[in-house]
């Protein structure tokens, strides 16, 4: 097998992130797209904590092992902005009909 090219790949390798991975699945999937987002900017962490008055560190911290379930909704609001992006919170109903109803409703309201 080759060298990973994707950073969820590269990620995937660490025991602990595949572990946590599908134990907190719904959280992953937002970090998950963070990293697809900052990987298609061009950005190196450096220069993503830089927009967002942050550092490295700290951006690695959130976007590894869940990190993002202790960030604030802030933070999480001001690190899709810079990424050109917009962090939108929903509550959906579980019922599958009702889910895929509503989410309808939502992107004709959004176009």
């Amino acid at each position: 097998m080759g060298k990973p090219k994707k950073l969820f790949e590269k990620e995937m390798k660490k025991k602990i992130f595949k572990k946590n991975y599908w134990k907190d699945r719904e959280l992953f999937k937002l970090e998950l797209q963070f990293l697809k987002a900052l990987e298609e900017s061009g950005l190196t962490y450096e220069q993503f904590a830089k927009l967002i008055g942050s550092s490295k560190g700290n951006i690695a911290r959130d976007l590894k092992s869940y990190g993002l379930g202790h960030a604030s909704v802030h933070r999480i609001e001001k690190m899709a902005k810079a990424l050109g992006m917009e962090f939108v919170p929903l509550l959906l109903p579980k019922d599958k009909a009702k889910r895929e109803e509503k989410l309808h409703e939502l992107l004709r309201l959004a176009s």
